[in-house]
């Protein structure tokens, strides 16, 4: 742990020098993002030893700086490798953490912390950002008393004025109201202001703390009621299957709350049939308890296979070691055969061979290029380490006979066949 002294003159610097030394004719690219992204994380570093030391209010605006600091980059930065968003969401996860210690101690620093966390929150760089802005004032709603909160609802109302002059003003609205929400809550607890959760139940974030609060008070009728018809009203393009919030992941974690297992069944067939593979074994650890796994197990492959929902089909038949349906499947339809060979190879090594290199002429008639070559030649090279050497060999020949104007394809396919 190191003791710092005047640690926000020591991080200006630093980040002042890191944005320096990786601007080039004045852009950022994504390296040189990352460059700063990790001189940022040794910042945050340096904001933990200071509130471990007792600094609390000093690591608040220190990494209250570091975010305003990641906002104006994500501005005008190539930030694609997602290490920026890393930081502003550790910031965030910081600020929180250090608002809720102060919000322990005596009213003045309260207060303090509080209208130096709505003056940040004031700053063009969240202009762009608007999110971001209302997570930073969230991160202060636990700093309020009935007398304080009067500053919230001020920043509030200004930037809630402020939204009506944007082009899409709803979303602002919805972000500004759910803070409003939040600081309401914290001030008269959830009881008091369950009509304005209700009233404002549309918006999404505020409809899932309903479901949480429904659960929580085990009255699973109406988180079932809040959530059935979101998830009812989503087509399957809709489904966000790693999404936890996603209405239909939603709902079936309210079925495992309620031990509804009929309801269990359906909504876990229904994840499955949308895609996510991993319902699978939702079902198959259900239905081994009732001990009828092995007769439904074969009823939900036949009702897979015709969902539509190739990948998870398939990702189903090789965690089952269902070889001989895979083949079938591939045989109909052979796209990506050179993942899926490398779990059928050794059993029927000469029906991958035939599915393999008629996937490669198919791929050599659409190659216009020598990267588009080198692919077809990659695919090559793998039939040859699956012990496919004399298909490999007749399929090269072949395509040399057949495309001789092509002399970069015949320059990448000599390049294979001089190892054969």
């Amino acid at each position: 742990m190191v003791q710092t002294e005047n640690l926000l003159a020591i991080v200006k610097e630093t980040l002042t020098t890191s944005i320096r030394s990786n601007t080039h004719k004045g852009y950022i690219g994504w390296s040189s993002c990352d460059n700063i992204c990790m001189d940022m994380h040794d910042c945050l570093d340096l904001c933990e030893d200071t509130f471990k030391l007792g600094n609390y209010k000093e690591a608040l605006e220190v990494s209250t700086y570091i975010l305003v600091s990641g906002v104006k980059l994500a501005s005008h930065a190539d930030s694609s490798s997602g290490m920026l968003t890393d930081v502003v969401m550790r910031s965030f996860e910081l600020i929180g953490k250090y608002a809720k210690r102060i919000s322990t101690q005596d009213k003045q620093i309260r207060d303090e912390a509080l209208t130096f966390i709505i003056k940040e929150s004031k700053k063009k760089a969240f202009d762009g950002w608007i999110e971001w802005r209302y997570e930073l004032l969230r991160c202060g709603i636990c700093l309020c008393d009935g007398e304080s909160a009067k500053k919230m609802e001020k920043i509030l109302d200004v930037f809630l004025e402020s939204a009506e002059q944007d082009y899409y003003p709803e979303y602002e609205k919805q972000k500004n109201l759910v803070i409003r929400y939040f600081l309401h809550r914290e001030l008269h607890g959830k009881e008091a202001v369950k009509d304005e959760l209700y009233k404002n139940i549309n918006i999404q974030e505020l409809r899932i703390l309903a479901i949480n609060d429904a659960l929580e008070e085990k009255d699973y009728g109406e988180a079932e009621r809040l959530c059935g018809d979101k998830a009812k009203k989503e087509e399957g393009w809709h489904y966000r299957r790693n999404d936890p919030e996603d209405w239909n992941n939603i709902l079936f974690r309210i079925y495992e709350k309620s031990g509804n297992v009929d309801k269990q069944i359906a909504q876990a067939k229904k994840i499955l049939f949308l895609g996510n593979e991993s319902f699978w074994d939702v079902l198959k650890e259900i239905y081994s308890k009732e001990g009828i796994w092995e007769t439904q197990r074969v009823q939900l492959l036949e009702k897979l296979k015709n969902s539509g929902k190739a990948i998870c089909y398939r990702s189903v038949l090789v965690k089952e070691n269902e070889k001989k349906r895979l083949l079938n499947d591939l045989t109909e339809n052979p796209f990506d055969i050179f993942y899926y060979g490398q779990f059928l190879v050794m059993d029927y090594p000469e029906q991958i061979y035939v599915l393999c290199v008629n996937d490669v002429k198919r791929s050599c008639a659409q190659a216009t290029d020598r990267r588009m070559y080198r692919k077809v030649c990659k695919d090559i090279k793998q039939l040859i380490k699956w012990k496919g050497s004399d298909y490999a060999r007749e399929l090269i020949a072949e395509l040399k006979q057949a495309y001789p104007r092509r002399p970069a394809l015949i320059d990448e396919l000599e390049k294979v066949e001089s190892k054969l």
